[in-house]
């Protein structure tokens, strides 16, 4: 009996171990899979004025992902414009073996031209990883890189940095001219002398936001003490070393709360809003630099406030993304939402995210003072075989209005929007991530170990965001067409319902002169080709029966 039960184990044994050298290979094989070269992405319809892609060969054979890594909000320190140049941060993620870093670029703001790149992961001290939390100038217009370096060894696990949140501060000062070091500090995790900054305490809610404050830096973070489920927002200046100057100021804030935004309003108002679930409520809380009380709004909403995201504060309007998990945890429904300072509700809309991967990145157009919302569109046609489109939204008081639609010409390019940012002359700056595919167990999915990441300068007009026409009547119920008079290709903008189907095509007289199926999602510009100079009739019929028409002007 003994020799039996001890042959069962021994056979137990083997089964896991069999078990425990495939799950190995497996997991070796994921993160090593083929990474191919990253060309820039191409569009269909989508003229920027230039397009780069960010990556370096070091990114590549080290199959690091190159991203940009910055969460906080549009006034936080992320990118840096200086008169007719930029610079720019993205964070480099390694497989589990390898360290993480940063990569930093300068371009020329009108061409796109690189002038330097500088890879930081040899930075790393013991295996840390080094992640980039803001960049600020000196007075000498050096360039000053200011990082969090996790106190564990890297990898403590697939993410050690994110398990254990306890940081300190790392310096870099780079010759904004060359890309060069002036001076490097990395601390040492032996000195206890240096402050203990939380990277991150909870899914959602703010980062660590840095801020230069005369010599010194002013960190305002969350911290969750579990032991306790006490939840407070703390205020500490810290010198370039990393060490706390002056008193740890901090509050309370509600109680197990998972949303807790927080901007910086200007110079000595900083902002922090509470939603309170139960009672659909939102509590805006001004504050100084030591979280003194300022100012309290309190709004009593008539929708359920739920998981409340602030996107941005942009033209003195806060833009709020709420994912309503009270109606539906598993596939909220989603909405905009904008406040005035006075804690004026200005807007609430709805959002489809039919066929959609990711959020829409919302934005407001100070050239029109219109809110816009960028996202990435994946359709699915059969096996292995996916088309990706850029969308852009027009959101009005209660729904999104699709503007245009963007295809990508490379059927192995999965792409999001990261950030979007104005010019002073209208134009935006997209950042773009873009992920290879690969088919892999009977499917296709994103290579973890490829990505890079695309800058765009693109003009309002090539996004649709301004109508290349006289005539700028937008009518909500019809199909609009620009340029309108045209004389080639015209963008067509579809009401809400009328997504694909057949288009119809008829002249002054009533006579149909051309039909063709349209998918909005997959383009929204179309060629009519062969038509003489008049006035036409265009009707859009969905599946669904809906239909919308418009009129088109053809000149020679």
């Amino acid at each position: 009996m003994a020799l039996l039960f001890n042959h069962t184990i021994m056979n137990k044994a083997l089964q896991i171990t069999f078990l425990w050298v495939i799950f190995i290979f497996e997991s070796y094989a994921q993160l090593n899979l083929p990474v191919e070269p990253f060309e820039q992405i191409r569009w269909k319809n989508l003229y920027p004025k230039w397009h780069v892609t960010e990556y370096d060969e070091g990114m590549l054979s080290d199959s690091c992902d190159g991203y940009n890594y910055f969460f906080n909000l549009d006034n936080d320190p992320k990118r840096i414009y200086i008169n007719n140049e930029y610079i720019y941060a993205y964070y480099l993620r390694g497989k589990r073996t390898s360290p993480s870093g940063h990569y930093i670029v300068k371009r020329n703001l009108e061409t796109g031209e690189k002038k330097w790149a500088v890879r930081e992961d040899h930075t790393m001290t013991g295996w840390r990883t080094n992640i980039t939390r803001a960049l600020f100038l000196d007075e000498n217009s050096n360039l000053i890189h200011i990082g969090l370096v996790p106190i564990s060894t890297y990898p403590k696990s697939p993410s050690g940095f994110q398990l254990d949140p306890q940081t300190q501060l790392s310096k870099k000062t780079i010759d904004i001219n060359t890309g060069n070091t002036i001076s490097s500090y990395i601390p040492d995790n032996t000195d206890t002398t240096i402050s203990i900054l939380p990277q991150a305490v909870y899914k959602y809610g703010p980062y660590n936001h840095l801020y230069k404050e005369g010599e010194n830096y002013r960190c305002i973070y969350p911290v969750k003490y579990n032991d306790k489920l006490d939840f407070k927002l703390v205020s500490q200046l810290v010198d370039s070393e990393g060490r706390r100057v002056g008193s740890t100021d901090s509050i309370s804030f509600y109680e197990g709360q998972r949303f807790v935004n927080f901007t910086r309003i200007n110079v000595d108002t900083f902002l922090y809003v509470e939603t309170f679930k139960l009672s659909d409520s939102i509590v805006f809380n001004f504050v100084d630099k030591n979280l003194s009380n300022l100012k309290k709004i309190i709004i009593k909403e008539t929708f359920p406030i739920n998981d409340m995201l602030l996107h941005s504060l942009q033209g003195d309007k806060l833009i709020f993304t709420s994912f309503d998990t009270k109606t539906n945890p598993f596939e909220p429904p989603i909405s905009h939402i904008i406040y005035d300072l006075n804690g004026k509700k200005i807007l609430n809309t709805n959002i489809s995210l039919s066929n959609h991967q990711r959020y829409p990145v919302p934005f407001l157009f100070e050239k029109t003072n219109e809110l816009f919302a960028l996202t990435m569109y994946a359709k699915k046609l059969g096996a292995g075989n996916w088309d990706f489109a850029m969308n852009v939204y027009k959101i009005s008081l209660d729904t999104m209005l699709l503007v245009a639609a963007y295809k990508i010409e490379d059927p192995d390019k999965f792409i999001y929007v990261m950030s979007i940012d104005e010019l002073v002359d209208g134009d935006l700056l997209l950042g773009i991530q873009e992920n290879n595919m690969i088919w892999k167990e009977n499917q296709y999915q994103q290579d973890g170990n490829a990505r890079a990441m695309s800058t765009m300068r693109v003009s309002p007009e090539a996004l649709g965001l301004i109508p290349v026409s006289t005539n700028t009547e937008f009518i909500a119920d019809q199909l609009n067409l620009y340029p309108n008079p045209s004389s080639g290709p015209v963008r067509i903008v579809f009401p809400n319902g009328i997504n694909e189907g057949k288009l119809e095509l008829f002249n002054s007289s009533g006579a149909l002169v051309m039909s063709r199926d349209f998918d909005k999602h997959l383009s929204n510009f179309f060629e009519f080709e062969g038509l003489s100079s008049g006035m036409y009739l265009i009707k859009a019929i969905d599946k669904t029966g809906k239909s919308a028409v418009g009129k088109m002007v053809v000149t020679e």
